[in-house]
């Protein structure tokens, strides 16, 4: 059983999501909560984005927090130093080591570039900063490149490196290869920030931790820039329920921080979502919850309260007689009942807007009374 870590990123990679700004009071909250739930790492902000935000960073430094707390910067000492003013002493330096980036965005030949994050590197742990590196756009860099510069920043007292897709252009396949050639070659511990432009960030950072990836970056419920990031809880049931992996985060808090999350962020929780979204353990298909009612396991890849979730049985057009018997419970409608009702519930579902239970044993009661009044008409005839 391996140990997998992550450094959870909701507070800067999942604020720069647009239309997202955290207060003060919710990223106490957000970053407590995570705190608790056993996220080891926590990079709560770029310090050198302005003033309130670093005074905001600061404020969280002073909760009391087990977990370590870090700030991305730049590669530069002004970055640098608005790290330590936040009163930090974990820095994620990054740059962009493609030659997309080397070429369009710095104008920059590769040895100068790897010049100017040596300089940064140096500059942070002159400061008794641990530093981790990340490649910018790592998955259209050269693994060459990632594996020369790797050995470089290693002898200069790097404490980590990391491998960002940062436009989610990676497959698992690349995402495996590329962080195991990488781990084999350099002797720093490594991590993965992943990307969800194609759908794959989750899918990508398992794939990297199988290559042996050593920490992931990721964000509760995946916000994050454009299409969002590796979900933190979705990442850890993957890599807990399917891989047995030992994760340090208590899978039993992830609903109650995700629907937190959501509302620090003022999104509502979707219905369709891996592991806390709104359906994951609801059941409406009649065949499905048959088979649920005589074992969980037919149709539930895992327990909910794994995650903290609730099971639940739902009405709708789809609903079966064993899911309605079994919601009516004491009530013990007969065979004409339940066939009556499976019809209300179907025409009234086709809107959209099932009825609810108390609604149905509303309607149940009617048509008793309904029955019983015809019975009585018909023994007075």
């Amino acid at each position: 059983m391996r140990h997998v870590a992550f450094y959870d990123t909701t507070l800067r990679d999942g604020e720069q999501s647009p239309g997202i700004s955290f207060t003060r009071e919710a990223r106490v909250a957000i970053a407590t909560a995570l705190d608790a739930m056993g996220v080891s790492e926590i990079e709560i902000g770029f310090a050198a984005s302005g003033a309130q935000h670093a005074a905001d960073m600061h404020y969280v430094g002073t909760q009391g927090l087990k977990a370590r707390l870090t700030s991305l910067a730049r590669p530069i000492p002004g970055d640098i130093d608005a790290v330590l003013a936040a009163g930090l002493s974990r820095v994620v330096l990054f740059y962009g080591a493609s030659d997309m980036h080397l070429e369009k965005k710095f104008e920059v030949t590769e040895d100068e570039a790897l010049s100017s994050v040596l300089k940064g590197v140096t500059y942070a742990k002159s400061k008794g900063l641990f530093t981790q590196f990340s490649f910018e756009d790592a998955t259209r860099t050269p693994v060459e490149r990632l594996i020369r510069w790797g050995g470089t920043l290693a002898e200069a007292g790097c404490d980590r490196i990391g491998l960002a897709d940062t436009l989610g252009v990676g497959t698992p396949v690349l995402m495996t290869e590329m962080t195991s050639r990488v781990k084999k070659s350099v002797s720093l511990p490594v991590s993965v920030h992943c990307h969800d432009d194609f759908g794959m960030a989750v899918a990508n950072s398992v794939a990297a931790v199988l290559g042996g990836a050593d920490m992931l970056s990721t964000t509760m419920n995946g916000i994050g820039e454009r299409s969002g990031n590796a979900a933190t809880e979705v990442c850890a049931t993957a890599l807990s329920q399917l891989h047995g992996y030992e994760v340090d985060i208590d899978l039993a808090q992830i609903a109650e921080v995700s629907a937190l999350v959501y509302r620090c962020a003022s999104l509502p929780q979707p219905l369709i979502r891996p592991v806390a979204g709104k359906n994951t353990f609801r059941h409406e298909s009649g065949i499905h919850v048959a088979a649920i009612l005589k074992d969980p396991a037919t149709y539930e890849p895992y327990s909910p309260h794994i995650v903290g979730g609730k099971r639940e049985l739902c009405l709708g057009k789809t609903t079966g007689r064993n899911a309605l018997r079994h919601l009516l419970g004491a009530e013990a409608a007969d065979a004409e009942e339940l066939d009556w009702l499976l019809a209300e519930i179907k025409a009234r579902s086709e809107g959209g807007a099932p009825p609810t239970l108390p609604r149905i044993m509303h309607l149940l009661q009617d048509y008793r009374a309904q029955r019983t009044a015809a019975a009585n008409l018909g023994e007075l005839v």
